[in-house]
Order: C-alpha cells, then structure tokens, then sequence
C-alpha cells in the first residue's frame, strides 16, 4: 500500500465509504455534478483531519456531519448569489422608468456592462463562465471541454462570479451590506 500510515489508513476509509458519501450527497442535492464536488471536498476535509482518525474507527458519522455541512454551505452561497443579483436587478429597476421602451434600454444596458466586466476576465475563467452560463453546460461537460477537473471549473466559476458581482456592485455603486 504505502509506508506513510497517514495516506494508507485515508486509502483505506476512502475506498470504504466514497460511494456511500456520494449517495448521500446525491440525496441531498439530486444533482450528480454538486454531489461528485461535495464528495470530493468531504474526502479532502477528511485527509486535512486524518491525524485525528484512529484505526479501526468508523468515521462515517464525521463524513456524514461533513457531507451535510459542506450541503448547507453551499446552499447558502448560491442563495446570497441569487440575493445579491435580486439586488442589483432592483436596484436596476427602481429608477421606475415611466415605459417599457426605456425598461428596456436600461436592461440592454445592464447587461452590455455584464459583458464588459466579463470581457475584462482572463480567457480561462471567461471560457468557463460562458460555457456555463451562456450555454448551460454542468461542470463535467466544461471540464471535458476544457481538458480541466471539475474542481478547476468550478473554481473558475466561483472567482467570475465574485468577480461580476463585485464590478457590477461598483459599477452601479451599490454598498454591499
């Protein structure tokens, strides 16, 4: 196996409970590609700690509470994303334009700036960005596209859309509470 007892017993709990990890993750989310990343971020939690791990210990308990946190993370990011473009298209459209015609200037507006900051962003990050925005390609498919892992990918996506939110926050000089 390995002469570092540390990686030989992680060998050993991950090849015992990486499919049950999965199941549940995909149990909670119902989506393959987040329960394959929260798979993955448990199990590298799980090496982080493994110094605490003894032998023999059955340590599915402690990748359930993982599992079921890393979950409730997540779900919380995505909801504050979701709340901070809320945000920023009410504030767009609490100007109260008086017609549809200038609703939609100022829509077409709002989002010739979203493609500017996105212009602004390195090919690869922007590569994966529009892949899956525009297109609406899951991790797995970019990643396959991209020659990527999906780990990369969805690190990509995370820093394009700090960083839209972001330029977008200043741009319209929104205060982020």
């Amino acid at each position: 196996m390995s002469d570092n007892p540390s990686k030989a017993l992680f060998q050993q709990l991950f090849g015992a409970n990486r499919d049950k990890v999965f199941r549940f993750a995909y149990k909670l989310t119902e989506d393959v590609a987040r329960a394959e990343e929260i798979t993955q971020q448990c199990f590298v939690r799980l090496w982080e700690n493994i110094h605490k791990v003894q032998e023999g210990q059955d340590v599915f308990p402690l990748l359930f509470v993982l599992t079921k946190n890393i979950v409730v993370d997540q779900t919380r990011k995505l909801y504050r994303e979701k709340q901070t473009l809320a945000q920023l298209s009410s504030s767009q459209s609490s100007a109260a334009p008086e017609n549809k015609e200038e609703q939609q200037l100022m829509r077409k507006e709002f989002w010739q700036q979203v493609q500017k900051v996105v212009d602004k962003m390195p090919e690869q990050r922007r590569n994966v960005y529009l892949l899956s925005r525009d297109k609406g390609c899951s991790h797995k498919e970019i990643a396959q596209q991209l020659s990527l892992s999906p780990t990369t990918v969805r690190n990509h996506l995370h820093l394009a859309l700090q960083f839209i939110r972001r330029e977008m926050m200043a741009h319209y000089d929104i205060e982020v509470k």
